[in-house]
């Protein structure tokens, strides 16, 4: 009987030290996984709540004024009023710039980044819903004869000429249905921008509450959304907004009018917005140069390297030097396609180097799979 509680002692002692060895080399292993013991949920708070909920209201109060300019346009179609309608479309298709890369959560259910940006725009599409006065734009058919190339192409028309353009919506014999496109267009990017900014705020759907306790870099997670609409937000800035109108796709023939903004000629002030976003995301930096957790702080706190020195480092020397090319190239960007491609093709080169580092380096030292299909090869 003694025997038997002696060995009862000795097994209990023996699972107490081994729970408690257990227990020491979990906490000894999680201390030694920076992976681990990064604030993810800090980061994600830092972007949902000063980067991607301000910039979505950015742009929800743009789109009121643009709904505000375009009203007074309609009443009252004259040269001055144009061109403020003209001018607040331009700083709303800029604000746009700000909130594409988000196309998850709320934005994926509305489809936002196809409805407000598919260009080119299919200009007989809208000429056929204008000349008929028949048309559903919530149906597929007419997903690229709305949103802000659609209102490119009615605000500026194809020759510049601000007279030709106001004839539209006075003396044009369809005057009346073109200013109700006008309206209805306007109308539905307010509808959309104000359901999904509703979505995030912690007034309304408080997505932000979802989005920053989903830690997660699998499918799914708020990391790994995050990290592949950021690359696949920079792969339209590479191939639709420079790759494509340069040749890329075409062996070498440029193709001029697929550039973003081509009516009004704000191509290359759009791909800077574009890419000052990208990188702010990166950096967990809100528009107002306030800087928090970011990606590169993540990439920092796991020692990711490259070559030499740090993944951040090559990233950030990428990004400003992606930056510079783009900005040198001469406007409109339909022009410098024909006449500059060597400085186009300089400034895609090294939007070709940042990708690899975006889209295969950065998500394999977060533990990130890229999920999103596409066929350009990087």
């Amino acid at each position: 009987m003694k025997s038997k509680k002696s060995l009862l002692s000795i097994i209990f002692c023996l699972s107490f030290f081994c729970l408690i060895f257990n227990s020491c080399k979990k906490n000894k292993d999680e201390e030694s996984d920076p992976e681990s013991t990064f604030d993810k949920s800090g980061m994600l708070t830092n972007i949902g709540q000063n980067i991607i909920i301000p910039q979505y209201e950015n742009l929800k109060l743009s789109i009121d004024s643009l709904q505000i300019v375009c009203a007074d346009f309609i009443s009252n179609p004259t040269p001055t009023t144009l061109t403020i309608f003209q001018s607040k479309f331009a700083d709303s298709y800029k604000t746009y710039q700000w909130v594409s890369t988000f196309e998850f959560g709320p934005a994926e259910i509305d489809i936002l980044r196809a409805n407000f940006n598919t260009f080119p725009c299919d200009t007989n599409d809208i000429n056929n819903n204008i000349a008929t006065g028949l048309y559903d734009l919530s149906t597929v058919s007419n997903i690229d004869a709305k949103g802000f190339p659609a209102l490119d192409f009615l605000l500026y028309g194809s020759n510049q000429n601000n007279n030709y353009t106001l004839s539209l919506y006075t003396t044009a014999a369809n005057a009346t249905n073109a200013k109700n496109y006008l309206t209805d267009l306007v109308n539905e990017l307010k509808n959309k921008i104000t359901t999904v900014y509703n979505a995030w705020i912690p007034s309304g759907g408080d997505y932000l509450n979802t989005f920053k306790t989903n830690t997660g870099s699998d499918v799914g997670g708020s990391i790994g959304m995050l990290v592949n609409q950021l690359n696949f937000d920079f792969e339209i800035l590479k191939n639709a907004r420079i790759g494509i109108p340069l040749g890329k796709r075409t062996l070498g023939i440029p193709l001029p009018d697929k550039v973003e903004a081509y009516y009004s000629q704000q191509s290359i002030a759009l791909v800077l917005e574009h890419i000052q976003n990208i990188e702010n995301i990166y950096l967990g930096r809100s528009k107002q140069n306030i800087d928090g957790l970011g990606l590169d702080d993540y990439l920092n706190h796991v020692n990711a390297r490259y070559g030499s020195g740090t993944l951040d480092d090559a990233i950030k020397t990428r990004l400003t030097s992606a930056k510079t090319k783009l900005s040198v190239i001469p406007g409109p960007l339909s022009q410098a396609v024909l006449n500059n491609a060597t400085i186009v093709d300089q400034a895609y080169a090294e939007l070709q180097q940042l990708l690899i580092l975006l889209k295969v380096d950065m998500p394999s030292s977060l533990g990130v799979l890229i999920t999103y299909q596409d066929n350009d090869g990087d």
